[in-house]
């Protein structure tokens, strides 16, 4: 009989059922966090901290990386006919389309937070430069201060 101990350190898996278009979602969603982590780790480079970042990336990455394996080799065992893996392909896409959606207004938002705290270290306003506009209707000095 096997020790409660021993059944412990054993696979427990967890199963599920997806329908086509669910499992695209999923890995979309799978894809986006294994994008942002990507990301982090390239922006990784220019923080003083960039250690706790990598350790990050190098522990969460590859589980995704085999969460998404897993989910690809289970399409395929199931896979019957062509025109229902389009249900796949089309909700991977939705949610890629709104990842790449998520990245522009992102970096855009990094990108005002670097000039307005670029000006401020300058002791520079907006109206100084023609009166600066950031999208939504801020300028950089409305921003709070990060440093």
């Amino acid at each position: 009989m096997t020790s409660p101990e021993g059944r412990r350190d054993r696979a427990q898996p967890v199963r599920l059922e997806l329908r086509r278009r669910d499992a695209g979602t999923l890995l979309g969603a799978l894809a986006w966090v294994l994008g942002s982590l990507e990301i982090m780790r390239d922006r990784a480079a220019a923080l003083d901290d960039a250690d706790e970042v990598l350790r990050a990336f190098q522990t969460v990455a590859p589980r995704i990386e085999r969460l998404i394996e897993e989910l690809g080799t289970a399409r395929e065992r199931t896979m019957t006919r062509p025109d229902f893996e389009q249900q796949v392909e089309d909700a991977y896409t939705e949610v890629r389309h709104a990842f790449e959606q998520w990245i522009q207004i992102t970096a855009l938002d990094t990108l005002t937070t670097a000039v307005a705290q670029r000006l401020e270290a300058e002791g520079l306003s907006p109206d100084e430069l023609g009166g600066l506009e950031i999208p939504g209707g801020e300028s950089p000095a409305d921003r709070p201060s990060t440093g």
